[in-house]
């Protein structure tokens, strides 16, 4: 995923900032267990979100321990390895993978191609541990590839690939069926970051003839600043309304240990987020929460 799911730290009170450090680090510190230190790079906001949201909703036990890890000598809240974490990192190493292999197809770089060569031992190792979910990414992309080559002139078609896969995520990563009310709240999520990557890729996107449902709706993209500008009406009211989805369907939902964490991810990080997107001249810098 993107980093584009994230808390606002304005209104984050230090407990949740806690516990979200050790979604975060607990995934870190899994990932380097079962995959070596490299693919620790994979580590992710997004994907702490998902780590929280999915420990709350199937009511797994959380144990967070202070202790030091590789990158830091000193000591921290990590959460305590378990099953339900492991599969939360095969998932993400899965999807790292195929992003990378993504950027290889749309000749994006050397970075992509390293990536992917380091990513190959973990991936076959995680596709091992989770395959049903490396076949719902895998077909997603063959779908979002079909999009993006027909050049599909529709914002919403365009996001429906990723956001089907993020819908069907949780249950496969808990194997269980899962909440009408959480796959809303994921598909929306799944959207949000599909149209935010677009968005912030969009000058990049059309200097180098890639395909960018934002630049084939609108068109006349000159520069980052004039179409944010001309479509700001449009564009308000495309993540708005994604928002306000994901806030309705996250509000039916019955959270316990980190209700208010993922609230003020969905209520305050999204919509800040959106406004730093819009905001913003250059493509956003990576977060640091």
């Amino acid at each position: 995923m993107y980093g584009y799911i994230v808390p606002q730290k304005s209104t984050l009170m230090m407990s949740d900032f806690v516990l979200y450090r050790s979604f975060y680090c607990g995934m870190c510190c899994q990932t380097g267990e079962l995959y070596g230190n490299l693919p620790r790079f994979t580590t992710n906001y997004d994907f702490a979100f998902f780590s929280a949201l999915m420990h709350d909703y199937a009511q797994a036990d959380v144990v967070i321990e202070e202790r030091p890890c590789i990158l830091n000598p000193k000591k921290k809240a990590i959460l305590r390895p378990n099953p339900l974490l492991e599969k939360i990192a095969a998932a993400n190493i899965l999807l790292s993978y195929q992003k990378a292999n993504d950027g290889v197809i749309d000749g994006d770089g050397i970075k992509y191609r390293a990536a992917r060569h380091a990513l190959k031992k973990p991936f076959r190792k995680a596709k091992e541990l989770c395959p049903e979910v490396w076949k719902a990414i895998d077909d997603a992309y063959k779908k979002q590839r079909e999009v993006e080559n027909s050049r599909v002139c529709s914002i919403d078609r365009a996001a429906d690939p990723f956001a089907n896969l993020m819908r069907e995520l949780p249950g496969l990563v808990l194997g269980v069926k899962t909440d009408d009310n959480l796959k809303g709240l994921c598909y929306n999520i799944g959207k949000f970051v599909y149209l935010a990557d677009a968005l912030d890729d969009i000058v990049d996107d059309v200097k180098h003839g890639r395909y960018n449902p934002f630049a084939v709706v609108y068109g006349d993209v000159t520069s980052r600043r004039e179409f944010i500008a001309k479509h700001k009406g449009e564009l308000e009211f495309c993540f708005g309304s994604i928002c306000a989805r994901a806030a309705e369907y996250f509000n039916a939902l019955c959270f316990t240990q980190s209700r208010r964490l993922l609230g003020n991810i969905i209520f305050d990080g999204m919509p800040a987020k959106v406004r730093e997107l819009l905001d913003s001249e250059k493509k956003l810098k990576n977060p640091k929460i």
